[in-house]
């Protein structure tokens, strides 16, 4: 029987366990490693995906299954660097079979699990005071008077997945700013790819070679301007003050944390949640950006350039 994560201690290192569907195949797990203490990271050696015999059919809903998590207490997954919100079970991607792990990529599968997963605190029943959260605005322009009939039903659950929300974005919040100074590493690169032809590379190089350069050097334009344009989106975007991203954290401090309903609490819980998948879609462009820069207009211009070397090489030593 598996243990609940509520009551699993934080690993002390990698930990193996069975692939369901493949008993003799098995795969690393840590349990609430120190910088994602609600997360659960796996790990699958790649050799099992190169061995007929062992080679399994997994999925993400079956790797959960293996760890005993039920998968509606998840709020992000982040599969070799790419987050997937599993959209409480619903998301159909689960029940795709899993990829070797890229080579050179991460090869970790980080199950970041809903903060209702660990059994909460006692709550403190305290007399129900509605206020306004200050510097919000969304849904209390008209608020109500002091009323218990104010509370909306299932103020509790209504907080807790807020609670749930604000800490999916701080992780989704981390992972954007590992992913800006990715893009702004390959921005810089391809920056420095996109120059003229040398001399000695116009000299050897053929028509076609002088036109794929171009038209690479195109590529490496485009892929910079949509870098530039989700770096900007992070930097001066959603997770800005001009984004209400300081006033959600003040709700959170002044009333999610300490379990205090609020006027406008529905639609500050809707808030939330939208924020959450704001920088989760914020993220997947960025992911999509970066892989696209790199396959798309880095690989082929080194390629090129690569060619164009190997011309000049050629052509001198004809002399």
């Amino acid at each position: 029987m598996s243990i609940p994560f509520a009551n699993r201690p934080p690993s002390a290192t990698w930990e193996s366990i069975p692939l369901p569907g493949n008993p003799p195949a098995t795969a690393w797990i840590w349990f609430k490693p120190a910088t994602a203490p609600l997360a659960i990271l796996l790990q699958i050696p790649a050799e099992l995906f190169r061995n007929p015999a062992t080679r399994p059919t997994l999925t993400l809903r079956g790797l959960l299954a293996a760890v005993g998590m039920d998968v509606r207490l998840v709020t992000v997954c982040v599969v070799y660097g790419s987050p997937l919100d599993p959209h409480q079970g619903l998301n159909p991607i689960l029940d795709y079979p899993l990829t070797e792990p890229p080579a050179g990529g991460d090869p970790l599968i980080a199950l970041h699990v809903h903060p209702m997963a660990v059994q909460p605190q006692p709550m403190v029943d305290v007399p129900y005071t509605p206020v306004v959260a200050a510097g919000y605005s969304g849904g209390m322009q008209n608020p109500m008077p002091a009323s218990s009939t104010q509370i909306p039903p299932g103020a509790d659950e209504i907080l807790l997945r807020m609670a749930a929300d604000w800490h999916a974005s701080l992780q989704l919040e981390q992972q954007l700013d590992g992913m800006a100074k990715q893009l702004n590493a390959t921005a810089q690169r391809l920056n420095g790819l996109n120059r003229e032809l040398t001399p000695e590379e116009s000299r050897f190089a053929d028509s076609q070679d002088k036109r794929e350069w171009q038209d690479a050097r195109r590529w490496l334009r485009d892929a910079v301007a949509k870098i530039s344009r989700f770096l900007k989106e992070h930097v001066v975007g959603i997770t800005s003050a001009a984004g209400k991203r300081d006033s959600y954290e003040l709700i959170f401090d002044q009333f999610v944390a300490p379990r205090r309903p609020f006027d406008g609490l529905v639609q500050a819980d809707r808030d939330f949640s939208a924020y959450r998948k704001l920088l989760q879609t914020l993220l997947n462009n960025m992911n999509s950006a970066q892989g696209s820069a790199v396959q798309d207009a880095e690989r082929k211009a080194q390629t090129l350039i690569t060619r164009m070397a190997a011309r000049v090489r050629a052509g001198k030593s004809k002399k």
